[in-house]
Order: structure tokens, then sequence, then C-alpha cells
């Protein structure tokens, strides 16, 4: 009796140490569970922030053109703008919602993707190259005193009636008589400028069928005089062109002073511009967002906008811009970079011979004038011959081969109009480092006596 008495006392701290350790066990289980929820809770809100994000972006990357109609009008248009901005230089920039940009009318265009692309690092870095000498600020006075468009929408310069009207004569007439293509360009006397029209101070690299994606330069930017502020104009571009004839396509980007394009926004000011055509000027084509064609993509850059420039008086060598246009098969298509920033593309379906490559790349000057000669000047109104910081230039000057591959152009001499009027000098390599090939172009035209 008194040992089964004391087997049952002796089995009762092994009772309560069970008790306890089981209650030791649930505590711990709860908090090993606690943990795993919380674990949980932090990588799925972590998972879910990242997947609204992939979502956000993903729908941003997914936007469709829609075309707008206005019931009144039949004519191509851009949709309603969303907010609408009074810039410095006199001009108006409305905030037009991406999807209803006029590229939406195209008929190849019907429900396409916006293809939303990153900033570039293919081309030189123009900021960093020259941090230590120029201002970072934006060039353009839209981005510099608005920061840009809300998100979702693009920057449309408010073109007058009258604007309209002449652009529209220039494209379709001036153009369809004088088509620009290097076959085209003359080397001589003003009476062959006469007879050609435009006048030109043009480089290339080796004309070749499908040999070229793409073409960039750095281009400075400056104020040439307008003899005839009522009809002519004054550029820095380059081109990239295919096919021959009424085939010829191009896709040409660069800076125009053209006063009466630009009669209400600082006219005597180089303006960005692009252009594209896909009938040698016939009448498909057009510039900026002027037509269905061209799909921006950039909220702070305006096609057709002033820009920072440098005139001959002031010698300031801090206005320049870097300019690359290459072909991206992921679109497909050709996308404009412009200060590393992505600005757009021109749709492959555009184009008839430049739908994946290219035939020839061209830099350089030209000049649209009313009489021969003209007092308008090319570039900053010198002559190559003046060099650095004097005349006008494009530096770093390359092209892209089929593979992507960024190479220096092996320039050589296109054409050049009238040289006692406007001349070229092309540089390989000289006295600037990092300027890779380059060259000087422009001058004074029938200011200088010897241009006849």
């Amino acid at each position: 009796m008194e040992a089964s008495r004391r087997g049952v006392c002796d089995t009762i701290p092994g009772a309560r140490i069970r008790r306890l350790y089981s209650s030791w066990v649930v505590i711990g289980t709860y908090c090993i569970r606690l943990v795993i929820l919380v674990t949980i809770i932090f990588v799925g809100s972590s998972q879910g922030r990242e997947l609204r994000q992939a979502a956000t972006a993903a729908s941003r990357h997914e936007r469709r053109l829609e075309a707008y109609t206005d019931s009144s009008n039949g004519a191509p248009m851009h949709g309603p703008a969303v907010q609408s901005f009074r810039v410095s230089d006199g001009s108006w920039v409305d905030c037009i919602p991406i999807e209803q940009q006029i590229a939406a009318h195209h008929p190849a265009l019907q429900d396409h993707i916006i293809r939303m692309q990153e900033s570039s690092s293919t081309h030189l870095n123009l900021q960093q190259q020259n941090a230590d000498k120029r201002s970072l600020l934006h060039p353009q006075r839209f981005a510099r005193e608005h920061g840009g468009c809300p998100e979702g929408s693009i920057p449309v310069q408010r073109m007058s009636t009258d604007s309209k009207q002449l652009s529209l004569r220039k494209q379709q007439q001036y153009y369809r008589r004088h088509p620009r293509h290097s076959k085209h360009m003359g080397n001589g006397s003003a009476a062959a400028a006469n007879d050609l029209g435009h006048l030109y101070a043009v480089v290339g690299a080796p004309e070749t069928v499908g040999a070229y994606a793409g073409a960039g330069a750095i281009f400075s930017v400056n104020g040439p005089v307008i003899g005839d502020p009522s009809y002519e104009f004054s550029l820095s571009q380059l081109w990239i062109a295919a096919g021959n004839g009424n085939n010829t396509n191009t896709v040409e980007v660069g800076w125009q002073t053209y006063p009466a394009l630009h009669q209400g926004d600082n006219p005597l000011a180089p303006h960005l511009f692009v252009y594209w055509t896909s009938d040698d000027y016939q009448g498909i084509g057009c510039y900026n967002l002027e037509c269905p064609g061209f799909v921006q993509t950039s909220n702070t850059w305006v096609l057709g906008g002033s820009l920072a420039y440098t005139t001959l008086a002031e010698f300031n060598y801090d206005d320049e811009i870097s300019i690359s246009v290459i072909f991206d098969s992921t679109i497909p298509g050709w996308s404009l970079f412009i200060n590393e920033t992505n600005v757009g593309y021109w749709p492959s379906s555009l184009y008839t011979t430049l739908q994946t490559s290219a035939d020839t790349v061209e830099w350089g000057g030209e000049i649209a004038p009313s009489t021969i000669p003209t007092n308008t000047s090319m570039g900053s109104g010198a002559f190559p011959s003046a060099g650095f910081p004097l005349a006008a230039y494009q530096r770093n000057v390359i092209f892209y081969d089929p593979a992507l591959t960024p190479m220096n152009a092996d320039l050589s001499l296109l054409g050049v109009t009238n040289a006692n009027c406007y001349n070229v000098s092309i540089q390989q390599s000289g006295n600037y480092a990092n300027w890779g090939s380059y060259f000087f172009f422009g001058g004074p035209g029938g200011l200088d006596s010897a241009c006849v």
C-alpha cells in the first residue's frame, strides 16, 4: 500500500513536467507560426508591391494608340489637351494623352501598342563629357520652366493656322520640286544652285545597301542669320535614307531656324525638328507631329520647340545637343534619342525601303533660299576655316552597323553647292580630344562679297 502511494506520488512531478513541456511546445508552435505568418505577410507585401509596380509598368508599356476624331472636322488630329502651358518664348504647349496623338490615325498604326523605352547609353553621354564646361539645363525652355507634361501625356507645340498652311505648302510643293538627296546635289556655281533650289554642305558615309542601322552626332546649336524671314530657312541635320526615285524613304533630325514657321515663338531661334518621307517628298510624310507617323513617348521634349543657341558674336560653345537614331527590332522601328533620352520612334510600317536598314547616312547643313545669292547664313555664319569655337560643327559622328555597334564614321564629301557661300571641312581626328570623327561647316552666304 505504501509502495503504491509512493509510486503515484513519484509520478506527479513527471506529469507536471510533461504538462509544462507540452505548454512550451504549444507556445513554441504558436511563435513559429507567428514568425512564419509575419514573414509571409512581409514577403507577400514586398511581392505584392513588386507585382503592383510591374503591373503599373506593364500598363505604361502597353498603352495603345486610339484615334481621336472631332465630329466637326474629319481631318486627323490630336486628342484634347489635358493641360496647356505658356512658354516664355511665346509658344503654347498642349499636353496630349499619349494614346490620342495624331499617329493613331495612320492606317498601319491602328491599335498600335506604344513602345515605351528607357534612356540609351549606346551613344556618347553629352552631359558627362561636358560637365566641366556646360550647363546641365534642358536645352528647351518648356522643360526648364514647366518640367514636362503629366505622366501619360506628350507635349505638342500649338501651331497657328498660317504656320500649318505654310508647312503644308513647303512639304507638298517645295520638296516636290526639289527633292533632298545626295544624288540630286551639285558642286559648282550659284547658277547650279538656282537650278537645284536648296543649298547644301553635306558629308556622308559610303552608300551601301542595308549597311546601316542608325546614325548619330553631337551638334553645335547656332543662330544663323535669315535673309528673308518670310520664306527662307537654315538647318543642321542628319539624314538616314534608303531606296531611290519615288521610293526614297528618309528619317531626318536636327535643328532648323525657320521664322515663318515659328512666327509666335522666338522666330529667329533654332528649333528642334524631325521629318520623314516614304515617297521622296511627293506627299507622304511631314514635320514633327503634323501628320500621322512619328510616335512620341517623351513627356519633356517638344518637337518643333526652340532650343538654347549660340550666335556668332557670342563665341559660346556650351550649346550642344546629342542626336542618335537607332533601329530597334523590338518595335520594329527607328528610335530617336536626344541627349540620351528616348523621344519616340518611326515605326517600320511607315516605310517601304527603310523598314529594317538604311543604305545611306548623311550629315550637314542646308538652306532653302528665296533668291540666289541669299543673305541667309549656314551654321554659325562662319566658314569652316574659322574652326572652334566660331564655326558650326557636328562631332562624334557615328553610324551603327547591322549588329548595332557604334562606329566612327569614315566621312567623305557628298556635296557643296557653292564653296564661296558655304563650305565643309572634314576632320577624322584632330585637335580636340574625344571628338572622334567631326566636321566644321557653314558660311555667310551673300553676306560675303565672293558669294555670287
